[in-house]
């Protein structure tokens, strides 16, 4: 970190020979101050994504710029070990940057925090379009407040160009004259977003060669011995099986026939159904992927034969099937549920026999009435008396109704350590309640407990539900979604699920709302994009928060004694500022993707946006149009390596639906350069894979470069290409801007 960056500063320079080659150069001069983070730590697999405590500027700094402006003429970054022999890089493919976020107070702002009423509050979505990448908490986020609204300088200022997995290598600054200002700086708030990709085994922490470690099944990133196996498929967020989908839709259970049309699309969306529409309490869910035809396609449900509790998910990814939903054969039905009391059904179809099991406090009575959610519903129940009498009777509104002519046959009444466990069996068919399966999968039921013995008023009651599902081996009972909302239209949550590993400390529910919109404005929505829907959403940072583990669910989070410590690294480049000759600048972002984020996928003929070049290499492209607004001094195209190929802006002055590549005039192109190709001069950057994104820079020709460009009044198309040979969930396709008027 020595200021220089002479390497691919920027496509607009018309020569540069005449810019400046260090920041200490510019007109006037350059002084820098180092800043550390607070320390990140994670285990192979994690996320690290929070606001870190903010930092205080070095106290010579903090008085020299005390009531005046600090210019920022650039920064330069890097993620470093401190050791006492100085400090040592971390590769990027140990710890993969996705972004970051930064900001600086002064003396007139604050940090202040601001907490969310949930994972949809209104609040969320506005600052996530705000800062393009997402917040790192659903139930709280840090702002600068700006306690001097009407000051002449910002009191504040934020930092974020070139913010990714090309970060440490790329040029984060602007032509001479032009800056980032802060009056009176203080302190210093970073919210890094990292990914442990680190195998402890195959590679140490200076730079070996990448070798993958485990990844999560649904990874698109190239096998491990393959010549492009050069990055970590975690780097990509993919949707694993610890995360399920809680969509805003409603579902019902089908035991016969086939969803159709009302089919659920996803693994995530069908998991995460099956939890909303057979859950009781007490239930575990098993989830599985599959393709076998002897199962429903599309998503069902069983129960363990061992265990009528446990509640096996299954999503089956066969194209067709000869089983339908139930399987017409299946046999054995059983469902449970722990309510005020614990009660498990098995119906026997080929038998015509059901068993009932009720467990309850042995010293007073408790009842359960089937197909009911209160009294009024006159459910048929079962009384189970501390006395050791079981009875029948059909319930009227507060009213213990009649007793009936007994239908079931008492198999055991036993009582082990204050529990009462009743068995029953009876016949299906019953005068009041029939216990269908083929018909009825859910049954509502109320249960309550009395305060004595004998049958009274009940000191406590609950209504509650158990599901009567096809057991074992047997085909599934479906579940279908009751209507299908238009691609692009689903909303919903992805919620993170914990394991039972004691380092597995992810948490949380996060809101989805990505709105594709249409062309011309994205191509999202017409490519069918899987970012654009909650159903078929399969990676990206909303899958992607702090401490989760990106492995499976049935992945053990390896090497949890070897935990990566590291800090971030920040030089700041400034001069005093001088209103007659700086130019303040302010940040702008632009999106063409659900605002940001998509996924690049495996590309062949038959799909959208997919085209060969003349190696035969496959590269997929999107397009989004827009209105513009200021004049450009800088523009750094954030989009993820390894997948980055191009992105270019053209400037139309005609509207928006016949701007494109061809009616606009090219203002700037940037194509990245790899490293692992003896193009980067610094070996501990020359990574392969990873990248340098060259910006584009406008200024004075005196520096070699082009005028600014103005952009107010002009509508604006960008192109963006990725390498497609491997798909990637998660891409990037985010313009940040650097603008004056």
């Amino acid at each position: 970190m020595n200021g220089e960056y002479i390497l691919s500063l920027t496509p607009n320079s018309k020569t540069q020979d005449k810019f400046p080659s260090q920041f200490k150069d510019y007109p006037g001069g350059a002084e820098y101050f180092d800043i550390y983070s607070p320390k990140i730590t994670s285990l192979y697999s994690q996320v690290f994504w929070t606001q870190l405590a903010p930092v205080d500027l070095p106290a010579d700094i903090v008085q020299r710029y005390a009531g005046r402006g600090m210019a920022v003429v650039g920064y330069e970054v890097d993620q470093v070990r401190r050791t006492p022999e100085g400090d040592v890089s971390v590769p990027i493919s140990i710890s993969y940057n996705h972004h970051f976020e930064a900001g600086m107070s002064g003396a007139k702002s604050k940090f202040e925090k601001i907490q969310f009423d949930g994972p949809h509050d209104p609040r969320i979505a506005e600052m996530e379009k705000e800062n393009g990448h997402g917040l790192p908490s659903h139930e709280h986020h840090t702002i600068i407040k700006n306690l001097a609204p009407d000051n002449a300088l910002p009191t504040s200022q934020s930092f974020g160009c070139g913010n990714g997995g090309e970060y440490r290598k790329t040029f984060h600054g602007y032509a001479p004259g032009y800056v980032q200002v802060i009056e009176s700086p203080e302190k210093f708030m970073l919210t890094p977003m990292q990914i442990d990709t680190w195998n402890r085994d195959k590679m140490n922490l200076t730079g070996s060669p990448f070798v993958t470690g485990p990844v999560p099944r649904n990874s698109m990133a190239p096998p491990a011995g393959s010549p492009a196996a050069v990055y970590s498929g975690l780097l990509e967020c993919p949707v694993t099986t610890r995360i399920t989908k809680s969509v805003d839709a409603a579902y019902i259970t089908k035991s016969a026939g086939v969803c159709a049309a009302n089919a659920i699309q996803s693994a995530g969306e069908c998991f995460g159904a099956v939890a909303k529409t057979l859950g009781a309490a007490g239930n575990v869910y098993v989830n599985s992927e599959v393709t076998d035809s002897a199962q429903p396609v599309g998503c069902s449900a069983t129960t363990d034969p061992a265990n009528p509790m446990t509640i096996n998910a299954i999503f089956n990814n066969a194209p067709s099937s000869t089983i339908d939903c139930g399987g017409m054969t299946s046999q054995m039905f059983s469902g449970a549920s722990s309510s005020l009391v614990n009660v498990s059904v098995q119906v026997d179809v080929a038998n015509n026999v059901a068993t009932i099991t009720i467990d309850g406090p042995s010293d007073v009575w408790f009842g359960i009435g089937f197909n009911a959610s209160a009294m009024k519903d006159a459910p048929w129940a079962i009384i189970c008396e501390g006395t050791g009498d079981v009875t029948e009777r059909q319930l009227q509104d507060q009213n213990p109704g009649s007793i009936l002519t007994p239908s079931i046959t008492v198999k055991s009444n036993t009582v082990n350590a204050g529990v009462r466990s009743v068995v029953v069996t009876r016949a299906i068919h019953g005068n009041i309640f029939t216990f269908n399966p083929s018909a009825i999968a859910e049954i509502n039921f109320i249960n309550a407990l009395g305060n004595g013995p004998t049958l009274a008023y009940h000191k406590v009651k609950l209504p509650s539900k158990l599901s009567l599902l096809p057991m074992g081996d047997e085909a599934g009972t479906c579940i279908c979604a009751t209507a299908v909302a238009p691609f692009g239209q689903a909303k919903g949550s992805l919620v993170y699920n914990p394991t039972n590993q004691s380092v597995d400390k992810g948490q949380g529910t996060i809101g989805f709302g990505n709105n594709c919109a249409p062309q011309p404005r994205s191509d999202m929505l017409a490519q069918h994009n899987p970012t654009c829907d909650v159903r078929t959403y399969a990676g990206g940072q909303s899958a992607c928060h702090h401490m989760f583990s990106l492995l499976d669910a049935d992945q053990e989070i390896p090497w949890v004694d070897q935990p990566l410590v590291f800090q971030h690294k920040w030089r700041f480049w400034v001069q005093p500022y001088n209103e007659t000759y700086h130019t303040v600048l302010s940040d702008l972002r632009w999106g063409i993707a659900s605002p940001v984020e998509y996924d690049v996928p495996k590309c062949d003929a038959s799909v959208m946006g997919c085209s060969q070049d003349e190696k035969g290499n496959w590269i997929h492209t999107i397009r989004g149009t827009y209105k513009g607004g200021g004049k450009l001094a800088a523009a750094h195209f954030h989009c993820h390596a390894p997948t980055c190929l191009s992105m270019a802006m053209y400037r139309c002055n005609s509207s928006i639906e016949v701007c494109n590549a061809t009616t606009g005039e090219l203002i700037c192109r940037e194509d990245p350069v790899f490293g692992g190709t003896g193009k980067l001069d610094q070996k501990k950057f020359d990574e392969p894979g990873f990248i340098l994104q060259p910006p584009c820079i406008w200024g004075s020709p005196e520096f070699g470069l082009e005028e600014p460009v103005e952009t107010s009044g002009y509508t604006l198309h960008t192109v963006k290409t990725s390498d497609a040979n491997y798909g990637h969930h998660g891409e990037m396709a985010w313009q940040q801007m650097y603008y004056f008027h």
